[in-house]
């Protein structure tokens, strides 16, 4: 084994190295495709903490799930401001009302993405939604370490992706007993770097963005990307055009996450969130995987959720990304050596859905390359 993560091709960007090593060695910057990612300098003295505190180096035994959960907040007000059925703000409601705190990710002034702490009411609408991008998680482990250490019955709850979860787990080892862990179903992380790009050419437009919503509910139901400008509103359906198109469809995300080793039925958190996957689409409900007593203790205490249980293996059969990570997008390479290039170059070659010519032609040539490679 490596006796540094320099060597680390898999690198999720987590910065829990960063965090642990005793020389200051590491720094993150942001590489050619836009992540943060480690530079290990001349300081290192190859210590291999780096490599031992690595979630990617390390083999944990996940909790199975034991119970699935059709779900939905009461609260009406909650419902249209969250992403499907508001189980997060139920959940961190009550953890509030326990006297404990929340992390998880959100917008700062300038729109960048980080994970942050909070322990109000008043705090939570920012951390509510999905965010479809990477969150800067380098500087938070030092800060959930410090709050657990200045009291040590704190309860907490921290949301990320599978990998930040493990990352955590690492990172805090038993330190982490007190605080509930939640994953959700991820479809990857997007580059900020791209999101940046897309936030400059919609500012350029609408103005100074005022609000930023990558799951907005104009209906309270639907799912739409909203930019609100100074000078004017942005918003089309998710997923068929743009940048929801560039992420669904793959183009954007970190190397490591088309060959996730989390997409798995054992998972490293107590919870697991979803959208509802009922036969029609509805993003009032949300579905619950249930992975600890830990999990389920807290959901029972949430008296304004509604939990109805599910068939366990209709519910896995239909969660998709659950067991299955975001296909390889053969032009997500093109998508990333071209960065320099306006957004409307990129816009219009990349992120749209193809034609019916384009889906005919792709078709002829797989079944040549196929009968070339009989």
């Amino acid at each position: 084994m490596n006796n540094s993560i320099k060597n680390n091709i898999n690198c999720s960007g987590c910065g829990v190295c960063k965090s642990i090593c005793p020389k200051n060695a590491i720094t993150f910057e942001t590489n050619s495709m836009g992540f943060s990612r480690p530079l290990v300098n001349d300081t290192c003295i190859e210590c291999g903490l780096c490599v031992k505190k690595c979630h990617e180096y390390k083999i944990y035994n996940g909790h199975k799930i034991q119970k699935v959960y059709t779900a939905y907040s009461h609260d009406a007000y909650i419902r249209n401001n969250s992403s499907s059925g508001g189980v997060f703000s139920e959940i961190a409601i009550q953890t509030i009302a326990n006297g404990g705190f929340v992390c998880a990710a959100g917008f700062d002034k300038t729109f960048k993405l980080h994970h942050q702490i909070v322990d109000s009411l008043k705090e939570l609408d920012g951390l509510r939604k999905s965010k479809y991008l990477e969150s800067d998680t380098v500087e938070i482990w030092d800060q959930l370490k410090k709050r657990i250490k200045k009291d040590t019955q704190a309860r907490g709850i921290f949301v990320g992706t599978p990998c930040q979860c493990n990352a955590l787990h690492s990172y805090l080892g038993e330190m982490a007993d007190n605080i509930l862990v939640v994953d959700f179903i991820c479809h990857g992380v997007a580059s900020p770097a791209i999101f940046e790009k897309y936030k400059n050419y919609l500012s350029q437009k609408f103005g100074a963005p005022r609000k930023i919503d990558f799951r907005h509910k104009e209906n309270g139901n639907d799912s739409y990307f909203l930019f609100d400008g100074e000078s004017g509103k942005y918003m089309i359906p998710n997923y068929t055009e743009s940048y929801p198109y560039a992420y669904a469809s793959g183009l954007i995300i970190a190397d490591d996450c088309t060959h996730c080793k989390y997409c798995s039925l054992e998972r490293y958190s107590d919870i697991t969130l979803g959208d509802y996957v009922g036969d029609n689409a509805d993003y009032s409900k949300s579905t619950i995987f249930v992975n600890t007593e830990k999990g389920e203790e807290i959901l029972q205490q949430c008296n304004n959720l509604m939990l109805i249980e599910a068939d366990m293996n209709s519910i896995i059969s239909k969660s998709w990304h659950l067991t299955t990570p975001n296909s390889y997008n053969p032009n997500r390479a093109k998508v990333f050596s071209l960065l320099d290039k306006p957004w409307d170059y990129l816009e219009k070659k990349f992120f749209h859905k193809p034609s019916r010519f384009q889906l005919y032609k792709e078709a002829i040539v797989k079944k040549i390359y196929k009968l070339i490679n009989i």
